[in-house]
C-alpha cells in the first residue's frame, strides 16, 4: 500500500469507490460500492478495514473485522515469531591434552546450543606428536560426547590428525545419556585396554 503502511479502518471519505470485500462470514463482494461497504459494517458492529487501495489497476481490498482484537492478535503473532529459534551450525573446537573444567565448561556452551536447537560440530585437532596418541584423543572425545546429553551423534569422520562428530538436538532419552556419560568417564580413568573390539 503507498499511502497506508498497515490496514486502516474506513471511516468517511474515501478516494475509491468501490472495493473487494471479505465479510464478518467469510464471503466475498466484488466490485461492491463504497457506501454499501459502510453500511453493511454498521450493522455488523464491526469495522471496515482497508488491506490494500487500489493500485496499478489492482482494486481496493477491505474486510470486516473488529479491528482492535485484529491488530492485538497480529502484534501477539508478531512477536510469537519473533522468538522463534532459526537453527544454525555451531562448531566447538577441543585439544586432546584439554583438562576436566574446560570440558565442563564447553560442554555446557554445547548443550545450550543443542537445546536451542542448534547443530554442532566438535572437532578436536591433534598437532605434532599429538598424532601418536589418537587412541587416548579418541577417548577423550568419546567422554565429551557422553557429556552432551542434550545431543545424539549422527556422523563421525577421522582423518590423520582430526576428530569430526556431529550432534543434533536428542529429543528425550537426556537420562540415558547421564549413565552412558558415567560408563564412558569410568572407561576412560580405567584406560583404552578395556574398550571393546
Amino acid at each position: 500500500m503507498s499511502e497506508h503502511s498497515e490496514p486502516f479502518i474506513i471511516k468517511g471519505y474515501t478516494a475509491f469507490n468501490t472495493t473487494r470485500l471479505l465479510d464478518q462470514n467469510n464471503v466475498f463482494h466484488d466490485n461492491l460500492k463504497m457506501g454499501e461497504a459502510k453500511a453493511m459494517a454498521l450493522n455488523a458492529g464491526l469495522d471496515l478495514v482497508c488491506f490494500n487501495i487500489p493500485q496499478n489497476g489492482t482494486p481496493a481490498f477491505c474486510k470486516l473485522i473488529n479491528y482492535g482484537k485484529w491488530k492485538y492478535q497480529n502484534e501477539k503473532q508478531k512477536k510469537k515469531n519473533e522468538k522463534v529459534h532459526r537453527k544454525e551450525n555451531k562448531e566447538m573446537r577441543f585439544t586432546p591434552n584439554i583438562g576436566d573444567n574446560d570440558i565442563a565448561h564447553k560442554t555446557k556452551q554445547i548443550n545450550e546450543f543443542l537445546d536451542k536447537g542448534d547443530d554442532v560440530l566438535v572437532v578436536m585437532k591433534l598437532k605434532g606428536r599429538e598424532i601418536l596418541h589418537m587412541a587416548e584423543a579418541e577417548l577423550t572425545m568419546n567422554k565429551i560426547i557422553a557429556s552432551c546429553i542434550s545431543g545424539k551423534e549422527i556422523s563421525r569422520k577421522k582423518t590423520h590428525n582430526i576428530i569430526f562428530v556431529r550432534l543434533v538436538k536428542n529429543n528425550g532419552h537426556v537420562e540415558e545419556n547421564k549413565v552412558e556419560a558415567k560408563s564412558v568417564e569410568k572407561l576412560v580413568e580405567i584406560g583404552p585396554s578395556v574398550l571393546p573390539n
